[in-house]
């Protein structure tokens, strides 16, 4: 190949909007690589905006719940509290009567103790003159 012909090739391979052509190729592919990069980022931060939501969501119910929840747990130690004072005002009665009983009617025993509550009651004997 002559010197001629090298360089009527280079000219027509570098002239006329062929290097212009290559890199706008170059500079589009990169342009569109970064353009896929920047959509899978967005739709990645997308994602994460949709769980921190869904999170928050989560924790606002269960917020919520542990507030019924205490607010129930505080009525049942109330309750549990009523019901404890007048289980040992019953059974303080109750030794009042068995006492009361074999103190002042003779001749009759007192009804006996149920079984659930003689742990907590003593029966007086009545003292035989």
């Amino acid at each position: 190949m002559s010197t001629e012909a090298v360089v009527a090739v280079i000219g027509v391979l570098f002239g006329g909007g062929t290097i212009a052509a290559v890199v706008q190729g170059i500079v589009s592919h990169k342009k569109g690589v970064r353009d896929a990069d920047v959509a899978k980022d967005q739709t990645a931060i997308q994602g994460f905006k949709d769980l921190a939501e869904s999170l928050r969501t989560e924790v606002d119910r269960l917020k919520a719940a542990r507030e019924a929840d205490s607010a129930r747990i505080d009525r049942i130690e109330v309750q549990i509290a009523v019901e404890r004072d007048l289980k040992w005002t019953a059974i303080q009665h109750i030794r009042s009567l068995y006492s009361w009983i074999t103190q002042n009617i003779t001749g009759v025993d007192p009804p006996a103790v149920p079984d659930e509550l003689a742990p907590h009651i003593i029966v007086p004997r009545k003292d035989k003159e």
